[in-house]
């Protein structure tokens, strides 16, 4: 199974989407972000690749934007595509 990470800007957007996550009792877990993918936060979302849809749709519906979504390849993180453009 691929893992996947949410990055986001603030510590706060991370509280916020961590909120959603756990009201919407979609599966996910926090955890410290990668030295090469920190740029502007130290923590964010890890979820599976069965529930990077569910993960996705709640962060938007929400109004909460994550920086950007990376799958995991080896030791290595790709940034992809968020499934649906826009909000």
């Amino acid at each position: 199974m691929k893992e996947y990470l949410a990055t986001f800007g603030s510590t706060h957007k991370v509280l916020k989407a961590e909120k959603i996550l756990k009201e919407k009792d979609i599966p996910f877990r926090l955890m410290p972000t990668p030295k090469t993918l920190s740029a502007f936060c130290d923590i964010c979302v890890a979820f599976q690749e069965q529930d990077r849809e569910a993960v996705e749709n709640a962060l938007q519906g929400a109004g909460v934007k994550a920086a950007a979504i990376y799958r995991k390849q080896g030791d290595e993180y790709v940034k992809v595509q968020f499934l649906r453009q826009g909000k």
